[in-house]
């Protein structure tokens, strides 16, 4: 996008669960991207989309119930609408979307950003969810009283879209009726005395200052405590105040303008859903039992589905690699055949598995399912320590912990935050997917029982012993870290819907976009390095001029190389536990990022054997040839996998939301020794 250009910028506004994201895909399809908000780590998404020659900037904002937040999540929507002067994503128009089937909260939310003077527009979303629960709408009533203007859509079948895009072109700014609250009645004076001193204009704005300075001014802030403690006001009791005024009214509305009939057929849907709960998927035993086959199921299809996608893919690279040998023979060839090419291979070859397990995820979110595994794993989680609200980001991390870590600023406590936080790298994400679907692949038969796959149950084993190991860790820091308070989990549950291809497409490609970009990147910077250190090593031969000792740098095989000499160095640590210097080699530089590792491998293999074979066939020819049982090295690896902190970029992240380099080297040692020891027991058991 073009910089120059100047956006319309509309904000996306909602309670948790109303299908605000689903309307963000349909309005910018594939025209988003993903950034973190100015000054913070949380995860924004941003589109764009024309209509009518003018041009749109969307953001998906987090999902909140007020403007007064309970979370560093909920904190961004205040300050964005608080601070429109100088915020980078102030909106122009704010777009507040409603489950149509539950307003009344939504209600709440839209009357305060009525109230602070945005030009906004009310979506009253999936129509038809609110019928079958017998729950009917007079728009016509609830537009006039709300004087706003009014659209109703259904979001996942892109209802409504057009119309949506024609009311956003013409919505314009409104003055504010006060039609909820009328803080000039309750404090005229102090309201009067922060709108001269701030130089504010908006009355809810100045009553916001004295309910919510703690938010929203960083600095300058004793002028309101004067204020506060000159007419004894109570932050707190201010925001109660308003709260029930708001209910109050709301109330009122909701009895004038939405009507609850509840047919015997619709009682009858209804009902069945509710038993479908209590007594399948939430049920204390079946309920676990549904989750850990639909696990299970998931885990086969990643062998089963991703097997000839990635035959296809090795087999169309060795057909570039044969057209390519005999053009340009030399080293500009030999880098890029061993440097370039394995490295684009290896970000290739991920793709059928990411996919697949991306696939899942969303269908069990698009469909309600993964709301109820929140609520049903919250019954395990409370003896471990972690919040309700820690579901989310452990079961994100297993698509990838980075954004994981992030989501976990939605949860309000900070001991819980923290806990969630460092027990999060330990559940099993899609950049070790490619390193133990390559190391199960050499050391597991290839067996098969009718639709279960051997591999297949080696692999959910692995996710499992993340689970363990998050849950255990978790455990000893309930122990260890003090906690005066008590959390509970508090969340709406979304009914049953049928997923929509698009819907779960659009996040695909975006996650996948982001992998082929960022982690692709980081892939074949990583293979290039590879191959010069591997292609290159010193001289014997130096040079001594006027007593200076010049060192020849000289085109060396593989072992007396720099990454062979490396790897030599490193390999007396690692013996112990099953691994020869070229396996050192991969670790080590699977620090970079997990999955770095086999594209290593990849680039190690092609500059020692120039022969056009499988990475499969050259390990388990080599690096589990060496030992008696390689079964033992293969189960070695996948241990040091299972627990090692291989992840700079995760580090980081925890670095940033910690504020503090205390946790992330805590547990970057803990997790290399916890790594290490647990796979040098399994070496030296098994070998």
């Amino acid at each position: 996008m073009n910089n120059k250009i100047r956006f319309v910028k509309l904000a996306l506004i909602g309670n948790p669960n109303v299908g605000k994201t689903c309307l963000f895909n349909n309005l910018t399809g594939l025209n988003q991207k993903v950034g973190n908000y100015s000054g913070v780590t949380v995860e924004k998404k941003v589109g764009y989309f024309s209509f009518e020659k003018v041009q749109y900037q969307v953001i998906d904002l987090p999902g909140t119930y007020s403007i007064y937040p309970s979370s560093e999540d909920e904190e961004i929507v205040c300050h964005l609408l608080n601070d429109e002067k100088n915020h980078v994503d102030s909106p122009d128009k704010i777009i507040v979307v409603a489950d149509s089937s539950n307003i009344r909260k939504s209600i709440f939310l839209f009357s305060q950003i009525q109230d602070l003077g945005f030009p906004v527009l009310f979506i009253l979303n999936m129509m038809d969810q609110a019928k079958k629960k017998g729950v009917y709408i007079n728009v016509k009533k609830l537009k006039n009283i709300l004087s706003s203007e009014i659209i109703c859509i259904d979001a996942r079948k892109r209802i409504g879209l057009e119309k949506l895009k024609n009311k956003i072109k013409n919505l314009k700014k409104k003055e504010s009726t006060s039609l909820f609250f009328c803080p000039r009645k309750i404090y005229y004076d102090p309201i009067h005395e922060v709108k001269n001193i701030y130089n504010i204009n908006n009355t809810y704005k100045a009553w916001l200052y004295l309910s919510n300075n703690k938010i929203i001014l960083n600095n300058n802030i004793h002028h309101l405590k004067e204020i506060k403690k000159k007419y004894n006001i109570s932050s707190r009791k201010l925001q109660i105040k308003e709260t029930l005024d708001r209910y109050e009214k709301i109330g009122e509305i909701l009895s004038k303008s939405v009507l609850n009939i509840v047919s015997n057929h619709k009682k009858n849907i209804l009902e069945f859903s509710k038993k479908l709960d209590n007594y399948v998927i939430l049920h204390p035993f079946w309920g676990y039992f549904i989750f850990l086959f639909i696990l299970f199921f998931i885990f086969q299809c990643i062998f089963f589905w991703s097997d000839h996608p990635k035959i296809l893919i090795e087999y169309y690279f060795s057909i570039i690699r044969k057209k390519l040998e005999n053009i340009y023979p030399g080293p500009l060839n030999d880098f890029l055949l061993q440097g370039i090419l394995p490295g684009i291979s290896a970000v290739i070859s991920f793709i059928p598995q990411i996919f697949i397990l991306l696939f899942f995820l969303l269908i069990m979110e698009e469909s309600g399912y993964i709301s109820r595994v929140i609520f049903l794993m919250d019954r395990i989680m409370r003896p471990f320590g972690l919040n309700g609200k820690s579901i989310v980001p452990l079961i994100s991390s297993i698509a990838c912990a980075i954004p994981a870590i992030m989501s976990a600023r939605h949860i309000e406590n900070s001991r819980d935050r923290l806990i969630t936080i460092l027990a999060t790298p330990f559940i099993t994400c899609s950049a070790r997917l490619p390193v133990y679907t390559l190391i199960i692949s050499l050391i597991i038969p290839n067996k098969k029982w009718y639709f279960i796959q051997l591999k297949g149950i080696v692999l959910m084993g692995m996710y499992l012993i993340g689970i363990l190991s998050a849950l255990t860790v978790s455990m000893l820091l309930h122990k260890l870290l003090r906690k005066n308070y008590r959390s509970h989990l508090i969340m709406e549950m979304p009914t049953y819907k049928i997923p929509i291809f698009r819907n779960i497409w659009i996040p695909i490609w975006i996650n996948l976009k982001s992998f082929i970009i960022n982690v692709g990147k980081m892939i074949l910077l990583v293979n290039i390095i590879i191959w010069v250190l591997g292609n290159f090593g010193p001289s014997n031969n130096n040079v001594v001029n006027n007593n200076n000792k010049w060192i020849i740098i000289q085109k060396s095989n593989l072992p007396n190389s720099y990454l062979g000499i490396l790897g030599k160095n490193i390999e007396p640590l690692l013996h112990p536990l099953g691994y020869n210097w070229k396996i050192g080699i991969g670790i080590l530089s699977s620090l970079v990022a997990r999955e770095v590792f086999v594209s290593t491998m990849t680039s190690v293999y092609n500059i020692e054997k120039k022969e056009n074979v499988s990475l499969n066939e050259k390990m388990k020819n080599d690096s589990f040839s060496e030992t008696k049982k390689p079964i033992a090295t293969g189960l070695s690896i996948l241990s040091f996998y299972a627990f090692s902190m291989q992840c700079m970029s995760t580090l980081s992240i925890i670095k940033k939301e910690t504020k503090s380099w205390k946790w992330p080297v805590i547990q970057f040692v803990f997790m290399t020794i916890l790594a290490y020891v647990t796979s040098f027991i399994i070496y030296q058991t098994l070998k």
